[in-house]
């Protein structure tokens, strides 16, 4: 058990939802920057959950030192543009994360552990996953994508959402405002897919909403409400977001919208790039195939560790923190620790099942004869590409005939050909005899 006090840096309205699932389980206190700077001593443990901001960046910097453990628990995902394309006068440091000013990093999951160790905190990371989404895994299978009941009456939900911040740049909120104008005028042009008419909720931050002219169903940035609109949707569309972590962990198709164009640190199944790519996407999503979901699975387990408990693996982590910062307490030294303090994952990836490789043959299954299924899929797929090359080629087989009895019947060329035939059947027979042509 920790020892000494742990402190979540930060207002209660930053960061109680974050400490919650760990104040159920240890005694943790949250206080802003100046107050834990004051107050915590070396043995003590203080968590962040932002380093982009100076009051979090100064307070980091006294702490580490007076030799008091650091540790920044992210809580999303990385997005590229803020990472890289922040405007001039930006509050926040242009360069989070490049490196990681605490002692330690809780990393959301294997991919952005790996982008963090390419950005030179290799021996910082720490894979733990976001406790605050314990409650999602244990209450929902992201591999359950089986719709939601609907009378023929009942409309097709989505869900259009846009991060915290919906931009850093002016010329990203034009872009950002633009495509979600589309979506809406996407929807009151096509207002049905199949049979059923489309809903569209709407929960848009910084002002887009006005924008773009929508009712805004949106109660808090914590996300705490997100689930209840969740659960009310089909498919769901998002500008780069945690949120949309939120929506595969739910099984729900999803797509990022970003006329930006931007890479992705968090891919999705979908994305759209342009009004143009509207119309499929949004069909696709409300009746998604297979191998489209199978990826949207693939990329939460490599983003999002929600194989085990993330709370029980940061709880893991504080108190490793804490045990070794209290026996270094009253060394001279920095204080230092040491890289993979928590036990390895497994980090398993979905399995493609071989019914959504093959959808027309049921019983195709990957067991004990699961080539089988895969070479008889071969050769049928050989044998419709061989019939396909002999009808080309019976086809130029009677055009060749065509022409040589056009040839044959010409008043000119044609002698010459009957000829010609004459002397080879001659030839042949003499052959067939043991004669000698010459």
């Amino acid at each position: 058990m920790a020892t000494g006090t742990i402190f979540y840096v930060g207002t209660e309205s930053e960061v109680a939802h974050h400490a919650r699932p760990l104040q159920q389980r240890m005694p943790i206190r949250i206080a802003p920057p100046d107050v834990v700077t004051q107050e915590a001593r070396p043995g003590d443990l203080a968590i962040f959950f932002s380093e982009h901001f100076d009051r979090f960046r100064s307070a980091i910097h006294d702490l580490k030192r007076r030799n008091v453990a650091t540790l920044y628990a992210i809580d999303g995902i990385l997005e590229w543009r803020n990472a890289w394309q922040n405007r001039e006068t930006e509050p926040a440091c242009p360069w989070t994360m490049r490196p990681v000013l605490c002692h330690k990093v809780a990393c959301i999951g294997a991919s952005q552990a790996r982008t963090l160790s390419a950005w030179g905190n290799a021996d910082k990371v720490e894979v733990v996953g976001i406790p605050r989404l314990d409650y999602l895994r244990l209450n929902a299978s992201p591999t359950d994508t089986a719709p939601r009941e609907l009378r023929s009456d009942q409309p097709l939900r989505l869900l259009v959402m846009t991060a915290k911040w919906p931009g850093f740049t002016e010329s990203q909120r034009h872009q950002i405002a633009q495509s979600l104008i589309d979506v809406k005028a996407w929807a009151d042009t096509t207002a049905a897919v199949g049979n059923r008419p489309i809903e569209l909720i709407w929960r848009l931050t910084g002002g887009m909403d006005r924008i773009v002219g929508v009712e805004n169903e949106l109660r808090d940035t914590t996300g705490e409400d997100l689930i209840t609109e969740l659960r009310r949707c089909d498919a769901v569309i998002t500008t780069p977001s945690t949120a949309q972590l939120e929506s595969m962990l739910v099984g729900k198709p999803t797509a990022i919208l970003d006329y930006t164009n931007s890479p992705l640190y968090v891919d999705a199944a979908w994305r759209i790039t342009c009004k143009g790519q509207l119309d499929l996407t949004i069909t696709q999503l409300f009746d998604p195939p297979a191998e489209r979901m199978h990826y949207q699975h693939s990329v939460l387990a490599d983003s999002l560790q929600h194989d085990t408990d993330a709370t029980d693996r940061m709880m893991m982590l504080i108190e490793k923190m804490s045990e070794h910062a209290n026996a270094m307490a009253t060394q001279p030294q920095p204080l230092q620790f040491p890289s993979a303090l928590l036990p390895p994952l497994a980090n398993p990836m979905p399995l493609l099942c071989a019914e959504s490789i093959f959808p027309d043959r049921a019983a195709a299954t990957l067991n004990e004869a699961g080539m089988l299924p895969v070479e008889l899929a071969d050769a049928q797929r050989e044998i419709k590409l061989l019939r396909g090359t002999l009808q080309q080629l019976q086809s130029e087989l009677r055009e060749a005939h065509e022409i040589f009895d056009t040839i044959r019947n010409h008043p000119i060329a044609g002698p010459v050909v009957r000829t010609r035939e004459k002397i080879l059947q001659w030839v042949s027979k003499s052959k067939a005899s043991g004669t000698d042509a010459t």
